[in-house]
């Protein structure tokens, strides 16, 4: 894992601890976050497109991030707007 990446995983999920697992035989790696006492909290795996590519790997972050708020209960501000100003019916296409 590049540094950079390691450092902006580090400073995104602070407190959280990161881990990256070697690379596996297809590139890709697993990311685990790891709380104080070292008990993982979260872990992905990040296929190596995502690794390579900046713009894939800060959409995959973001994701992360989001599903860490949702699951402790903070859906941020802009997704709370989004979910609101949806309407309730869901659209189909029809082909």
């Amino acid at each position: 894992m590049e540094l950079t990446n390691a450092q902006l995983v580090e400073h995104l999920f602070n407190p959280l601890r990161a881990s990256f697992s070697p690379p596996r035989p297809d590139g890709s790696i697993v990311l685990a976050l790891l709380d104080a006492s070292d008990s993982t909290v979260y872990s992905r795996v990040l296929a190596k497109l995502q690794l390579e590519n900046r713009d894939a790997f800060a959409q995959s972050l973001e994701e992360i991030r989001l599903e860490l708020a949702v699951r402790a209960g903070n859906i941020p501000a802009d997704l709370r707007k989004m979910l609101k100003e949806q309407d309730s019916v869901l659209s189909y296409r029809v082909a």
